[in-house]
C-alpha cells in the first residue's frame, strides 16, 4: 500500500507500489489538481485515476466513481481535507497518515518528526512503504504547525470579566 501524511505544513507520502505484500514498482503519489490543491493517494491504484478525474471534474455529486480502497489527503487553499471511499470531505485538524505505515508515521509525528522524516521512518518498518519520499507544502488555510496548535489548545484561558 504506502505511508501518506499531512504533519500540518506539509504533505509527504513515499513511492512504492506494492501488490499482496510484493514490491511492484514505483509511482507518483503525490499530485497537484486543476484547481491548485495537491492530493496524496494510497490504496488501489487504478482507483486514484477515477478519483482524481472526478475531482478536477469539480467533484460532482451525483457522478461519484464507485472505488473500494482509496485513502487520500487533500491540502490546498481551502483547508486540508481526508477522504475515503464515500468520497466525501472531512476537514483535518492536526496530523493524520493513511496507508499499511500509518502507525509508524504518526508515532515519529509524535515525536517530533516532520512529515518527510515521518514517511521516511515508515520505511523503515513497513515493508509496503518505500522508495523515494514526495512531499509539498501547499498554502492552505491549515498551515499551522501542530505544535502550535497543541500550544494554543492546552493554554489556559483569560479568566472571564464582567
Amino acid at each position: 500500500m504506502t505511508t501518506i501524511v499531512w504533519d500540518g505544513t506539509t504533505l509527504a507520502t513515499d513511492s512504492l507500489i506494492s501488490v499482496n505484500g510484493s514490491t511492484y514498482n514505483h509511482a507518483q503519489k503525490l499530485f497537484q489538481l486543476d484547481n491548485g490543491e495537491w492530493v496524496a493517494f494510497a490504496g488501489e491504484q487504478q482507483e486514484w485515476w477515477e478519483v482524481m478525474e472526478w475531482l478536477n471534474a469539480g467533484a460532482p455529486r451525483n457522478d461519484k466513481p464507485h472505488v473500494t480502497r482509496v485513502e487520500m489527503i487533500i491540502a490546498g487553499p481551502d483547508g486540508v481535507f481526508e477522504m475515503f471511499n464515500k468520497l466525501v470531505r472531512i476537514p483535518v485538524n492536526g496530523p493524520v497518515a493513511y496507508g499499511t505505515g500509518w502507525k509508524w508515521a504518526l508515532a515519529a509525528i509524535d515525536h517530533g518528526k516532520s512529515a518527510v522524516e515521518a514517511v521516511e521512518y515508515a520505511k523503515t518498518r513497513d515493508h509496503d512503504s518505500g522508495g523515494e519520499v514526495q512531499s509539498v507544502t501547499p498554502a492552505t488555510r491549515a498551515g499551522v504547525p501542530f505544535a502550535t496548535m497543541m500550544r494554543d489548545v492546552e493554554a489556559k484561558p483569560e479568566p472571564a470579566t464582567t
